[in-house]
């Protein structure tokens, strides 16, 4: 940002509100405790979306997520905000158990259509609140401070418009859950507040958009013969209370100058159950095929499997991979993993 002239907006927490200045009231709680159920996230998206418009990949309308987290809201801004760089949040905090999870997102409220709108978000297992490299067990019920700082944005959010701050203890399938259903309880301390800061431009920046095209090479002459798609759908099973988040993706089939024709699929299968953190599990199965329209001698078909889940006993990830790879509708190369990793303050 060297350069930048910038300037920061501080929001301070208090019951379910952000205020620019610090509210005493006694009448309003001084704590407020707050647990997820575990399919809070999934109107999340994917982590590493391709920026493609049309897919999934993006974040939805936040509504769904901010119901299952402990939300602070903001009145409407008098002024548009240009927020350029990194929010960061400042919580007092405790856990009942030696774990805890916590995301924080920052969304917008518009006024017109009602919905809630993900800006940034940022996310912490709390046993490395101190240190990633060296993370501690939680003192059950002990208060300590903690500083999140939330994804770089660059936005303008209109007047009108009103901020909302979420704190969840889940954040699924982008997080694996922590090992024991935590509650979590704010504090709002005068002498140490709960404040959000947002990164904001100070002066008139550049609107400048004369900028030509990008320069790249010719392509090779590439023939599709199948387009690509995806969907992204859930279940929930009201009686089990396991949600399933499953997405097909149908990467085409293309051909290339030398008459090879490459085909790829992929299904990702998330299933957890709603209070049951150590019900996640994650299926991913893979399918790739190679061949020549014409020729006999080339025809591969590539499928992976790969499964992760946890044990409580002993506390440990287990990862299952499967490989098989044909010729000619012939087994080639086959083999099977079995992995297992001891889980470590998480």
């Amino acid at each position: 940002n060297q350069g930048i002239n910038q300037k920061t907006i501080k929001y301070y927490l208090s019951f379910q509100s952000l205020t620019t200045e610090i509210i005493s009231n006694d009448a309003l709680p001084r704590k407020i405790s707050f647990l997820s159920p575990q399919e809070t996230g999934l109107a999340s998206g994917n982590l590493l979306g391709w920026g493609n418009i049309q897919s999934p990949d993006h974040s939805i309308d936040q509504r769904e997520d901010d119901g299952r987290s402990l939300c602070f809201d903001s009145l409407p801004l008098n002024e548009n905000y240009e927020l350029f760089g990194f929010p960061t949040v400042k919580l007092n905090l405790s856990s009942n158990t030696n774990y805890g999870l916590i995301c924080v997102r920052l969304c917008m409220i518009d006024e017109k259509i009602s919905s809630s709108i993900l800006i940034s978000r940022g996310i912490l297992n709390l046993t490395h609140c101190k240190s990633h490299e060296h993370p501690q067990l939680l003192n059950i019920d002990e208060i300590f401070n903690v500083e999140i700082i939330l994804s770089g944005i660059c936005v303008s959010i209109p007047a009108g418009s009103r901020l909302r701050l979420a704190l969840s203890t889940s954040y699924w399938p982008i997080v694996w859950p922590a090992p024991q259903l935590s509650t979590l309880t704010i504090y709002f301390n005068e002498l140490s507040s709960c404040t959000l800061t947002l990164p904001c431009l100070n002066e008139k920046y550049s609107t400048r958009n004369d900028f030509g095209h990008p320069e790249i090479c010719q392509g090779i002459p590439i023939k599709y013969l199948r387009a690509s798609s995806i969907n992204r759908f859930r279940i929930f099973d009201e009686i089990s209370e396991i949600i399933t988040l499953k997405i097909n993706e149908d990467c085409g089939s293309s051909e290339y100058p030398d008459g090879l024709i490459w085909d790829e699929t992929t299904e990702s299968i998330y299933t957890i159950k709603k209070n049951d953190p150590h019900s996640a599990r994650i299926e991913i199965n893979r399918y790739l095929k190679y061949y020549f329209q014409d020729r006999s001698s080339i025809k591969v078909d590539i499928k992976t499997k790969s499964i992760m889940f946890t044990k409580q006993s002993p506390s440990t990830y287990e990862v299952e991979h499967q490989l098989n790879i044909y010729n000619k509708d012939q087994i080639f190369f086959e083999k099977n993993w079995n992995l297992s990793f001891p889980r470590i303050n998480n």
